[in-house]
């Protein structure tokens, strides 16, 4: 046995997650259909398909911003490469 209560393991848990934030905003009809496409796509809640695309959006912004890296889309067509402007 570790000796370590579930309780204390819970509140310490609890303490190191931050609470999430509500935040009310209006968006353009292109980002209402991005988040449509998400939702559609992958069966998610709207809250969801922000959370995602939001987290798409941060990666792609840190590799490109904070790195410097550069962006490549694969596909059928074949190679692209993202700028960010």
């Amino acid at each position: 046995m570790s000796g370590n209560r579930p309780d204390v393991d819970e509140a310490r848990q609890s303490h190191l997650t931050p609470e999430p934030k509500r935040i009310n905003v209006a968006i353009s009809p292109d980002t209402v259909r991005a988040l449509e496409n998400v939702i559609e796509r992958e069966g998610v809640t709207l809250t969801e398909a922000l959370r995602r695309l939001v987290g798409y959006g941060d990666f792609v912004y840190r590799a490109a911003r904070e790195h410097g890296e550069r962006l490549t889309v694969s596909g059928p067509d074949g190679t692209r490469e993202v700028v960010i402007l």
